[in-house]
């Protein structure tokens, strides 16, 4: 195996990845689901994302845990810890900027109204985060200016 920043990547490992990232997008559509977050749904269907995105979840830690033998230190091929919480975080966040990205895509023609910065994540009901994040971007930057301004010479 190769060492990448002193990190090797350990067939375990790629399994961790692998089956974290799985998680993490079955749980993000099973929460998007409950929520009616609808633009944040990769699935058109409410039941089918819940469904779906449940069944992800439990089959991917499943599937980790009786594939293989996983109950193992570190020393005997095992996760080290800081290898892990680095691995889990970096994991996640894959799998939630992949749903943004994959749910943007297949929510393009999803013509809601224009989201408002005061709403924040409730504008998923209506408007995919692609469309949303111009707006939000733009009003938190003129409320910096605005509060900053007094602090300013100009």
């Amino acid at each position: 195996a190769s060492a990448i920043s002193g990190m090797t990547w350990s067939p375990f490992l790629i399994d961790y990845l692998a089956f974290v990232f799985l998680a993490s997008v079955g749980v993000l559509q099973f929460a998007a689901s409950l929520s009616r977050l609808t633009a944040l749904l990769i699935f058109r269907s409410i039941r089918v994302a819940r469904v779906s995105g449940a069944a992800l979840a439990v089959a991917a830690f499943v599937w980790f845990f009786v594939s293989d033998t996983r109950n193992v230190n570190d020393f005997e091929g095992g996760l080290d810890a800081n290898v892990q919480a680095l691995a889990l975080f970096v994991t996640v966040l894959a799998a939630v900027l992949a749903t943004m990205v994959v749910s943007s895509l297949v929510n393009m023609r999803m013509n809601g109204a224009p989201a408002s910065p005061s709403e924040g994540v409730d504008s998923l009901r209506r408007t995919t985060y692609f469309r949303a994040l111009p707006q939000s971007v733009g009003a938190a930057w003129k409320d910096f200016c605005r509060l900053t301004k007094k602090y300013s010479s100009g």
